[in-house]
């Protein structure tokens, strides 16, 4: 491993153990959802791993940390968001505004 690998994953664990200080609670979900990066017209396929009032982590390929997105999460409408991290195969989305908190327990029973 050369020293930019490490580099990148000293900080990629930094931003995972930052993230587990979350104030909002994770809802687990194992839903499909539909991202389409500003601009693009491609859209990237993911499942939703856990979400909640203010993100979700999504497995997926093709995004990168900074991109801004449109996401879609099961049958709601596509919703403005923020690639906050990503590493292999996973993405961390901060949603530009927030969700009901029933709508994310409702997102939990799907």
């Amino acid at each position: 491993m050369n020293p930019t690998d490490e580099n990148r994953n000293d900080a990629l664990i930094g931003r995972l153990a930052e993230a587990d200080r979350r104030t909002n609670p994770r809802t687990p979900t194992a839903l499909t959802a539909t991202i389409r990066a500003s601009g693009e017209v491609r859209r990237i396929k993911g499942e939703v791993a856990d979400v909640s009032v203010e993100g979700c982590k999504i497995y997926t390929w093709g995004l990168h940390e900074g991109d801004e997105v449109w996401i879609a999460i099961a049958h709601l409408a596509p919703m403005p968001a923020r690639v906050c991290w990503a590493a292999e195969g996973v993405v961390g989305l901060k949603f530009k505004g927030t969700l009901h908190q029933s709508l994310v327990t409702h997102l939990g029973f799907l």
